[in-house]
């Protein structure tokens, strides 16, 4: 059973909380716990919350899930604290699976030792295998904190017979640690051993891809050459494979094989021409001198979008001169103009492509884009625009745009009946935002009856979407101005629904997962995320979406197990793989599609700044679809997304004492910044949502530059209104998200 047998129990590094349990909590028999809760050791300031009550369960079931959403959140503490009771419970397997859970909130909190001991305790008294394989494997990330990569490895090598069903995923974890010990052979051993047998491709690429770094480490081009050879055997996704071959066709450049370099990156192209891979192939192949081999079109298309847009607009300007009649170049080179910052050319183009290129099905679209930009500077001249897209392209969804956008100039100026005219046909053809905006029309002209009937077919025609949640809040007499939150917030009344589902069914949650754990991907998932293997648990995850597709009820029940252990990502998946499958009643897959991302967290840090916590919730999903460890392109990351810069000066102004960028992926914390900056802009922006919503994805200095250009009082017009596309659809994402997940809490 590895070191934690062989050495480490008579250690001396043992905590007084451990102390307790060891002396006076054999597994064998019934005990009160005195334990204390284990102190936040990890070097921060105290978790958001903490010095608030936390509800806890009587149940220690139900208390033991709630511990897992804490780890999940990173809240060791608060884990701890809801442990402690459960170790004196009178099942002996839920004070094993306390004790289980405890070390890993030891960990977590920075006591390695103390989780080391409490591992070694468990696997020592431990009458289950599963139980005991479980010990060993937060014992090796104990001895791994601590420095001791190479017992660490042995730890995880041993857990494999007990734990024989994701024995390839605890060889995988041993991978580092035996590098880091100087056993680099037994490594390489294990990589093949793990490609020979690992359940999911994924999980042979990722033991691949460790055997990359360390050739890469080492400066060992034969052998780095040689894995990308496997790598590509195994790779499906085109911009990954993109992505190895650039590194291929390098590795070949630095060997002296110029011709099969040119061919890896030529075919990086191929792969993937649109992906960041292929811009820097295209590069390399300009270096070699051999770029033109790259037909020009191409050339542009990946300098278009790799975001070099001066540099297509070159591209772009050669391609048109050999030949005049590519309608698609004209097109490019005038978004690129206009991407670039040189708006007045990239106008001028727009609207000239419907004379050059009248027959063209992108020439109404071109209209319409120029128009837009105008309306910031010359609306008359946006007007013209617009109606001539009428006059010649009618039927188009160019012309419906048109006729919206000269609804919303009339309407601003006043013009009501003209506003309405422009409106009604697409209102009555059944278009949600057409009837949205007719309403407002009759409204404004004093036709309160009318308004409310359109408003009223706006929402059922589609309640999901910012329209439809603006057309009810106008029937309910909602503002935009923040609401009060929701209290009190938890997992109750979501298991509530899912429950009775089940119970009508003639089903139990038990019985349920029974059914779930005969199928091996979900299995395996659970049993990782057990073992604290969370991203090998989501490889998992995605291979059991497949193997349950066919069977919804099964994979519903699943998501619920994933949110209610703190897996909202996970769940939210699932969610939408089932957002259309009507065998799974509608107020289930709501809760997995618009799920309560680590409520215990979500509540505390709403608490402390004053927000609705399901408007966190909403911008959580809009922003990083709940997954903690997401980076978004322009560098944010974590659940809300806040900017390393953003997140370091919040993290001053809240006391967080030595803050490492990376705290950013920590749940907790994320949601925590990210608190602190929505209530500053909700206190900027005097609660208004929309406002609100707008800077925090586009800066406070945008929001307030366009309302100083365009000024308006009506949120409606400002969100028609903003110029930057991403913005206009995250606002109304978000603002439809936050009113949908109200909606919930009132039926739960």
């Amino acid at each position: 059973m590895g070191g934690v047998r062989r050495g480490l129990l008579h250690s001396g590094l043992l905590s007084l909380a451990v102390l307790v349990v060891l002396a006076t909590a054999p597994l064998s028999s019934e005990h009160s716990s005195s334990l204390p809760i284990v102190g936040n050791q990890a070097g921060n300031a105290a978790e958001p919350g903490e010095d608030d009550a936390l509800r806890t369960p009587d149940d220690p079931v139900e208390a033991l899930l709630q511990a897992e959403r804490l780890l999940a959140a990173g809240s060791s503490t608060l884990a701890a604290g809801v442990v402690a009771p459960v170790l004196g419970a009178s099942d002996p397997v839920l004070r094993v699976r306390a004790r289980l859970l405890l070390a890993r909130a030891m960990l977590a909190g920075g006591d390695a030792a103390a989780a080391l001991e409490l591992a070694a305790a468990v696997a020592r008294q431990a009458s289950a295998t599963r139980e005991t394989g479980l010990a060993l494997v937060i014992a090796g990330e104990a001895l791994l904190a601590r420095g001791q990569p190479g017992q660490a490895a042995e730890e995880f090598l041993a857990a494999r017979a007990l734990l024989p069903e994701i024995a390839p995923y605890l060889e995988y974890r041993a991978l580092d640690p035996l590098v880091q010990a100087g056993r680099a052979h037994e490594a390489e051993a294990l990589v093949e051993q793990i490609v020979a047998t690992a359940p999911l491709r994924r999980l042979a690429v990722a033991a691949l891809e460790s055997r990359r770094a360390w050739a890469e480490q080492r400066g060992d081009l034969s052998a780095l050459a040689a894995t990308l050879d496997r790598l590509l055997d195994l790779a499906t996704i085109p911009s990954y494979r993109a992505s190895l071959l650039l590194q291929r066709g390098r590795v070949e450049q630095q060997r002296g094989d110029a011709a099969a370099a040119r061919a890896d990156f030529a075919r990086a192209i191929d792969e993937a021409p649109t992906s960041p891979a292929a811009a820097l192939a295209l590069d390399e192949l300009a270096a070699l001198g051999v770029a033109e081999t790259v037909p020009i079109e191409r050339r542009a298309a990946i300098l278009f979008s790799a975001g070099r847009y001066w540099e297509a607009v070159t591209a772009f300007t050669a391609l048109l001169a050999s030949d005049p009649t590519r309608a698609e170049a004209w097109y490019q080179r005038a978004i690129a103009r206009v991407r670039a910052g040189d708006l007045a050319a990239g106008i001028e183009e727009l609207t000239a492509m419907a004379d050059r290129y009248p027959q063209d099905a992108r020439a109404p679209d071109a209209l319409v884009t120029a128009a837009t930009l105008l309306e910031w500077r010359n609306e008359p001249a946006a007007e013209v625009l617009y109606r001539r897209v009428l006059s010649q392209y009618p039927g188009t969804v160019a012309a419906r745009q048109a006729r919206f956008r000269l609804g919303l100039l009339a309407f601003a100026r006043g013009a009501h009946d003209e506003a309405r005219d422009l409106w009604r046909a697409d209102a009555e053809a059944g278009d949600p935002r057409a009837a949205y905006w007719y309403g407002k029309a009759l409204a404004a002209s004093g036709e309160p009856v009318g308004a409310r009937a359109w408003w009223s077919r706006a929402y059922q025609r589609d309640p999901n979407s910012f329209w439809g949640q603006r057309a009810a809040d106008l029937l309910s007499g909602r503002t935009t101005i923040l609401q009060q939150p929701v209290a009190p917030l938890s997992l109750d009344s979501e298991a509530d629904v899912v429950l009775a589902w089940l119970d009508g069914r003639g089903e139990n949650l038990a019985a349920a997962r029974e059914e779930i754990e005969k199928t091996a991907a979900p299995r395996r998932a659970l049993l990782l995320l057990d073992a604290g293997l969370r991203e090998a648990a989501g490889w998992e995850v995605d291979a059991a979406r497949t193997e349950l597709r066919d069977r919804p009820v099964s994979l519903a029940v699943f998501g619920w197990l994933l949110l209610e252990r703190g897996e909202a990502a996970y769940a939210y998946r699932i969610g939408g793989d089932l957002a259309t499958d009507e065998r799974v009643p509608e107020q289930v897959r709501a809760r997995l599609l618009a799920p309560i991302p680590y409520p215990e967290v979500l509540v505390a840090a709403s608490e402390r700044f004053g927000i609705d916590p399901l408007l966190l919730a909403a911008l959580i999903r809009q922003e990083s679809g709940f997954e903690p460890t997401a980076v978004s392109p322009a560098g944010a990351r974590g659940l809300t997304q806040v900017m390393p810069e953003t997140a370091a000066a919040l993290a001053r102004q809240l006391g967080l004492s030595s803050w490492d960028p990376a705290d950013s992926f920590r749940p907790e914390t994320s949601i925590m910044l990210g608190a602190a900056e929505l209530a500053q802009r909700l206190r900027q922006f005097h609660g208004d949502l929309v406002l609100t919503l707008a800077s925090y994805n586009a800066g406070p200095g945008a929001v307030q530059q366009w309302l100083a250009e365009r000024p308006t009082s009506d949120p409606d017009l400002f969100v028609a209104w903003i110029p930057y596309r991403e913005t206009a659809e995250y606002v109304q994402r978000v603002y439809a998200g936050y009113r949908r997940y109200h909606e919930l809490a009132r039926l739960g």
